[in-house]
């Protein structure tokens, strides 16, 4: 979303743009009238976003589709508007690893003494819930508690993404799982290895193409002000456009906002788009099955068919008509 925010004269041409007051407010025009003022709000992660739209302290959200779910589970009145991006997870080793590939990376795990430390950057973010549900799913035995010494895998909250590349360096984790530009980032600085890509986990085909971030929003502020997610929705697929386009444009500005080498940006694996397709539904209900089973749900979703989960939690609208 830095994009609309520094190419501002791209997107006037369609009409819908945004207008920066300052780094944290900008304002979103339609043929040159003014439709919200919107405050940015940085977070470390979904589960924070989550926690701060049930609360009432944010209106909007873009983070993981899993973080919405569970917000909702616990009573929070949210919409998943349309997607932001497919794609972009890795599973990152230490530099010195020279393997790649799931069946590698399981030899690692079950030869090891102890268990294999694997961090994430938020309890409920798609990557640790892929990662958790690929681990159990090929039969490992996965905890959270240090103490336990017969687990395979120790999972670690790194409590933000900021914290995934200092992990590996601190010894804090054998390996971390994490969103784009986290993993490119970590090899080009001889940080890491990425020894896993969404596309390849097992099994083979299921996460190709997966869903990951979400646009989001509370019911109450959208349907008090539908013509300003109308607009956003419709700027933010304008925008996914312009970074499958754009990428040189794309990694100038990502790089200076993230604070990466403008390789890094260019040899991410994300696609963006804000089609909610039926593959990207499908890959939702992989994200609800994997949730449910592994007892994440407590409230209102627990238990429940996905044909009620997609009625409760999704508003295409905006989306489709953008799509057209």
């Amino acid at each position: 979303m830095n994009i609309p925010l520094h190419k501002t004269e791209n997107f006037k041409e369609n009409d819908i743009y945004f207008n920066p007051i300052s780094e944290q407010q900008f304002e979103l025009m339609k043929n040159g009238k003014k439709l919200a003022l919107f405050n940015f709000v940085p977070t470390k992660g979904g589960s924070e976003a989550a926690t701060l739209m049930g609360q009432g302290h944010l209106d909007a959200a873009v983070c993981s589709n899993t973080a919405m779910l569970s917000a909702y589970d616990q009573g929070t009145d949210v919409k998943i508007l349309c997607p932001i991006q497919t794609d972009g997870v890795s599973l990152v080793f230490g530099p010195d690893k020279d393997f790649y590939g799931w069946e590698e990376v399981k030899k690692y795990i079950q030869k090891s003494d102890v268990p294999v430390k694997i961090g994430y950057h938020s309890p409920v973010s798609g990557p640790r819930i892929v990662l958790e549900s690929v681990l159990k799913t090929e039969g490992l035995n996965v905890t959270e508690n240090p103490n336990d010494i017969e687990a395979d895998v120790l999972l670690i909250d790194l409590k933000g993404s900021q914290n995934l590349l200092p992990s590996l360096t601190s010894k804090q984790v054998d390996a971390w799982v994490g969103p784009s530009h986290y993993p490119e980032a970590a090899e080009h600085e001889n940080l890491g290895k990425i020894v896993l890509n969404l596309k390849d986990f097992p099994p083979k085909g299921k996460w190709e193409n997966f869903p990951c971030c979400v646009f989001s929003a509370r019911e109450e502020v959208m349907s008090k002000y539908p013509e300003v997610f109308d607009a956003m929705v419709q700027l933010i697929t304008d925008d996914a456009k312009y970074c499958m386009k754009n990428k040189e444009d794309v990694a100038d500005v990502l790089s200076n906002v993230i604070g990466v080498h403008e390789d890094v940006v260019k040899s991410s694996t994300i696609t963006y788009t804000t089609n909610p397709t039926e593959k990207w539904i499908d890959g939702i209900k992989v994200y609800y099955t994997a949730l449910d089973k592994m007892d994440k749900f407590n409230g209102r979703l627990k238990n429940k068919d996905f044909d009620e989960v997609k009625e409760k939690v999704f508003e295409f609208k905006y989306a489709e008509e953008a799509n057209k």
